[in-house]
């Protein structure tokens, strides 16, 4: 076996790899989903299609490269695979994403065309060409959803292959800048591929394999015995989404974790079935959301390579929403792999209480807009997710104004950039207050994003959820608020509007999008008065939640705290409670 410093040096050239084709990516891409939101994420894996370096990015997105690339290899064979080649991928059953999230796939060969491994680009899209521009809510099979690529050849050694190109060009909407953000995936796939071929180049076949297999060994053995430190036992836990975007639900979510031993084992029995409406995924995304929970409980901080999910098992059946089967349709996949991820952490926190924190707003809580250029008639589409508040955890509160735990790197746009790019304005950016499940330690707060339409009447689809079984408490901490989308009225109250619901909005209205906060840990009336008396002075909490939740008495704007009425109304609650005031 190589040294260590030599895999260091590997690892970390190979690291370098997917940053750079990330850079590229990023730099050359036409649409802000990509360049802004970074909905995108680019890894390197070796001839056995197993991931050894990744950018940082969409964990979502990484966890199921592996499955992508192999379904790749098994359609076309190592055989006929050349050097140049780029094959596209979004399969939503066996890749495990929904057609949005295309996959450019590069074979990488030596200089004597022995196959080294695969670069690999996986990004959102926003138009595949399906029934209603940018995606469908409503859609009850696949084939509504748009242009389906099962391993398909789009460059041969390099050269284009036209009638693919034209193909695309003539079925999906925005075909300008979807076909730019297109030429950015495989102008990085190709920089991959060359960096990768270098990087072998430079140390030698043997040196790179068997420092890969260092790697792959070393996370194996990291997880393993984060693993043997959870008391062997059977955990669960349970929760459910609001609908499957076709008014069907609720959608009960089931898991159970076994640990025995170094191994963990999480079945999904008790689930929802397979869902009529968009809420599914294929089971590759659900054994990527498996593995984020678990990379979070046992070493987030080190590198990632397949290796550290050798000791997790996933079992699901057929007929569930989490292991979707032709022809189900899976626009909306990420929406409940979000809540699993939080699920499995949850059901873990017994085995990891010192690691395991309070559910976060955990979904999407996205919307887009789509409608037409007021000065030229042009067709836009705005899309991106919003941030929200996460779980509190036995080491502090819970951050506020976070993407998704599945998300990763993902950020909202700019108003700037969403100003100048489309026919909109953004009124308003801020905290929404007492949105944070009060506890010992406070959930993160949720956030107010209030859009006003200019000049025209686009259609918005609200895409929220977890309102029915919003983001939990641990350790006796309450609950976060959940999501709304409110649309104003003209001479009326606001409209309210749920998951997957399409609207045509008017020009001059304002839609205002209010994330959910995460979920406190501990009992509220633990928590310190003079941090509640801090938290109504900053605005997160006003002075009636803080008696309400904290029994904690301070004026409005927070700068006077009656610390005898405080005792008074604590000693109160916790008598109806029946928890004890420190």
């Amino acid at each position: 076996m190589v040294d260590p410093i030599t895999v260091e040096v590997v690892r970390h050239a190979l690291i370098a790899a997917a940053e750079e084709m990330k850079t590229n990516l990023r730099r050359t891409a036409y649409n802000p989903i990509i360049y802004e939101v970074l909905d995108f994420s680019c890894g390197v894996l070796d001839r056995n299609t197993r991931m050894v370096a990744q950018s940082d990015g969409l964990p979502i997105f990484l966890g199921n490269l592996t499955a992508t690339v192999s379904t790749m290899v098994a359609d076309v064979g190592v055989d006929r695979l050349r050097p140049g080649d780029v094959y596209l991928m979004n399969d939503p059953y066996e890749a495990g994403n929904h057609l949005n999230d295309v996959a450019t796939i590069a074979p990488v060969f030596s200089d004597g065309d022995e196959l080294l491994g695969f670069a690999c680009t996986r990004a959102h899209w926003l138009d595949i060409g399906g029934k209603d521009p940018a995606g469908s809510l409503d859609a009850t099979e696949i084939m509504q959803e748009g242009l389906w690529f099962r391993s398909v050849l789009l460059q041969r050694a390099g050269e284009p292959v036209p009638a693919v190109y034209r193909m695309i060009e003539h079925n999906i909407r925005y075909a300008r800048n979807m076909l730019g953000d297109l030429r950015a995936q495989v102008a990085a796939t190709h920089v991959g591929a060359q960096r990768v071929r270098e990087i072998f180049a430079r140390h030698g076949t043997s040196v790179v394999e068997q420092a890969i297999a260092s790697m792959h060994q070393q996370g194996d053995q990291r997880t393993r015995d984060a693993i043997r430190l959870m008391p062997d036992g059977v955990y669960e836990a349970e929760t459910c989404m609001d609908d499957d975007c076709r008014g069907n639900g609720p959608l009960p979510v089931k898991v159970t974790a076994t640990v025995e031993g170094s191994d963990l084992t999480i079945d999904l029995a008790g689930s929802h079935g397979q869902n009529v409406g968009p809420v599914n995924a294929g089971l590759p995304a659900t054994e990527a959301a498996c593995k984020i929970a678990l990379k979070a409980l046992t070493h987030p901080r080190t590198p990632t390579t397949d290796g550290d999910f050798e000791a997790l098992r996933v079992l699901c059946p057929e007929d569930s929403m989490f292991n979707a089967q032709f022809p189900a349709p899976t626009f909306m996949y990420t929406t409940h792999l979000i809540t699993l991820t939080d699920l499995v952490i949850r059901a873990l926190s017994g085995a990891t209480p010192r690691m395991a924190v309070a559910g976060h707003y955990g979904h999407l809580c996205g919307f887009f807009f789509v409608g037409f250029e007021p000065t030229d008639g042009e067709l836009y589409i705005h899309q991106e997710p919003e941030h929200g508040g996460w779980g509190a955890g036995p080491h502090g509160d819970g951050e506020s104004a976070m993407i998704s735990i599945a998300n990763g790197d993902t950020q909202n746009l700019p108003a700037e950039i969403i100003e100048a790019r489309f026919p909109l304005r953004v009124e308003r950016h801020a905290l929404r207050p007492d949105t944070g499940g009060p506890g010992m330690y406070r959930g993160g707060l949720g956030t107010y994003r209030d859009y006003r339409v200019l000049g025209h009447n686009p259609e918005m689809t609200s895409v929220i959820d977890r309102r029915t079984c919003p983001p939990w408490g641990l350790q006796g901490g309450g609950s976060g608020s959940p999501a709304r989308v409110m649309v104003d009225a003209e001479g009326a109250a606001p409209a309210e509007y749920g998951n997957g619901r399409r609207v045509r909005v008017g020009a001059d209205q304002v839609v205002s999008v209010q994330t959910p906060g995460g979920g406190g840990w501990g009992s509220p009336l633990a928590r310190d008065p003079e941090q509640v008396r801090l938290d109504v002075e900053r605005g997160y909490v006003t002075s009636a939640a803080a008696r309400l939740h904290y029994g904690v008495v301070v004026d409005e704007v927070g700068e006077f705290l009656d610390a005898d009425a405080t005792a008074r109304v604590r000693e109160d609650l916790s008598r109806d409670e029946g928890v004890t005031t420190p």
